[in-house]
């Protein structure tokens, strides 16, 4: 295998943050739990042996919330089983709460990407991700930010659009700008088609040429927007290194804190692989759940067969694929089709 990611949550989807609009919340377990070293080595060494391109994603809840010696444990585990012609990437998302200078130094000097959920200015951001019922997280954000800045990171921003938030999408975008952010990251809401967070694809779309406008007005090309860098890589017939556009579904891995093996957080409720404790990694990638998870995601509608942008779309994440009765399945199309489509002939008409 050329390139396999683990996405590993080392304490599940526990989190010292309520937001609203956590689609993780409902999968928390009761009692809060660090997956074990042995299950972190079992798999290192594993995927070492089926791979020279190993990425791992560090996901959560909050996976801070691990602890600096978990993280340094993990690094020493690496070292042991990596061979001279091998790579490795390691990626974190955090809420940058709990961010120390320790940790800050460890991230820097492991080579760590460390990327940071914030949703845009303090009014924006605190509607959704809260401390508690009644304390935003805004303040202690920028705190952890500020100390990653002070260690030489200036993280990519991931920014959570929802129907309260998309109608300031210019606004915290110029507050990005204003406050050096040079990588930003848009992630709709759609984990349903009735709740109160979810973004349609209409206002997406308009979301997404609103921010391009401002992008063109602004004209500083050290600003990367990725839902923008995914359009006009299109345009040179590649693709960016994500995997709602690649099709890579089937190379990418998620292990909870319980050692429970998943193709991906979004897909957990539907799709088991079994446990590391008793499966090699090897043998998940010829299970019969594997198989029967490839031939699904592998599903191709007639809308997509006629596409121009099939090949460099895929049909977008399997997660949010809905047939005509806006039903989340997997023989359906992706939920953002119309906004990738207006989005890529908006830009086709601004270069012609």
């Amino acid at each position: 295998m050329k390139e396999l990611t683990l996405q590993i949550k080392p304490v599940g989807n526990h989190c010292n943050l309520n937001c609203k609009y956590c689609y993780a919340a409902p999968f928390k377990t009761e009692k809060f739990q660090i997956i074990d070293l042995t299950l972190i080595e079992k798999l290192i060494k594993e995927a070492f042996l089926i791979t020279d391109k190993l990425i791992v994603s560090w996901h959560g809840g909050e996976p801070m919330l691990a602890g600096l010696d978990f993280y340094q444990n993990y690094v020493g585990i690496v070292n042991k089983y990596k061979k001279a012609n091998q790579t490795i990437c390691n990626m974190i998302q955090t809420n940058a709460t709990l961010i120390t200078d320790e940790f800050a130094t460890f991230f820097k000097n492991n080579d760590f990407i460390v990327s940071v959920s914030l949703d845009g200015d303090e009014k924006s951001h605190n509607k959704n991700r809260i401390i508690n019922s009644t304390i935003g997280s805004f303040e202690k954000v920028m705190n952890g930010i500020n100390i990653l800045r002070k260690h030489s990171i200036n993280p990519p921003i991931i920014s959570t659009v929802t129907q309260s938030t998309y109608i300031d999408g210019v606004r915290n975008f110029d507050f990005f700008v204003k406050n050096g952010f040079t990588e930003i990251k848009y992630s709709p809401v759609y984990d349903s088609v009735s709740d109160n967070f979810s973004i349609s694809d209409e206002r997406w779309s308009q979301f997404l040429i609103n921010i391009l406008n401002r992008w063109l007005e602004i004209k500083n090309p050290n600003i990367k927007v990725r839902e923008i860098d995914e359009i006009l890589m299109w345009f040179a017939g590649t693709t960016i290194s994500l995997c709602a556009n690649r099709g890579m579904c089937a190379k990418w891995i998620s292990i909870d804190e319980q050692g429970n093996v998943y193709p991906c957080e979004y897909l957990r409720s539907t799709n088991s692989y079994g446990n590391i404790q008793t499966t090699h990694l090897k043998d998940i990638f010829i299970s019969p759940a594997y198989m029967d998870f490839v031939k699904k995601i592998n599903y191709i509608p007639s809308r997509c067969q006629k596409c121009k942008l099939f090949n460099i779309c895929h049909n977008g994440c399997p997660a949010t694929r809905i047939n005509e009765k806006k039903q989340l399945i997997y023989e359906g199309t992706y939920v953002y089709c119309k906004q990738r489509q207006e989005l890529f002939d908006y830009i086709d008409k601004l270069l012609n």
